[in-house]
């Protein structure tokens, strides 16, 4: 069982790793761009043909580089993702503390190797069953805050349509 998140949020199974946060809370340029890719918009009807199939051939381009940068992925964990915090099922192996820094390593597909990578705090640690429930650290500038605001409540948006 997840923690609940307070903003609008999506449940989803996907590739996330934890691991301590190294150095300082930033976001790189690959989850900048990353999230320029996740936020961009759907096609229009009048040109989804010529728009879906270049937009295809891009999106391959952009793996096959990327799966030579990340030959491996993690595995998948049930999480819920949020506009400022994410949870995430935890196995006992891996418990962090309330207050932990870490770098949260996430994919948002399965079959993908577009990463984000996110800074994070602990603020409920896994126990009894639970997820382990971390805020974002404040690393967004306000294009990429408008990214992944974009990218949540259209998976949000999803969500609500497939209940």
């Amino acid at each position: 069982m997840l923690p609940d998140l307070d903003t609008a949020c999506f449940d989803a199974t996907l590739p996330l790793a934890v691991a301590p946060l190294p150095g300082t809370a930033t976001l790189g340029r690959e989850t900048r761009l990353a999230l320029r890719v996740l936020a961009a918009p759907a096609p229009r009807e009048e040109d989804e043909a010529g728009a879906a199939r270049l937009e295809a051939k891009l999106d391959l381009a952009l793996e096959v580089a990327l799966m030579a940068r990340r030959p491996h992925v993690p595995g998948v964990r049930d999480c819920r993702i949020g506009l400022d915090a994410l949870a995430w099922h935890e196995d006992d192996a891996h418990r962090h503390a309330a207050g932990d820094t870490l770098l949260v390593t996430l994919f948002p597909h399965p079959d993908s190797a577009l990463a984000l990578e996110l800074p994070v705090r602990v603020e409920q640690p896994a126990e009894g069953g639970r997820g382990c429930l971390a805020r974002l650290l404040p690393v967004f500038d306000e294009a990429g805050r408008q990214m992944w605001e974009r990218w949540v409540f259209r998976r949000h948006r999803l969500a609500l349509q497939r209940r």
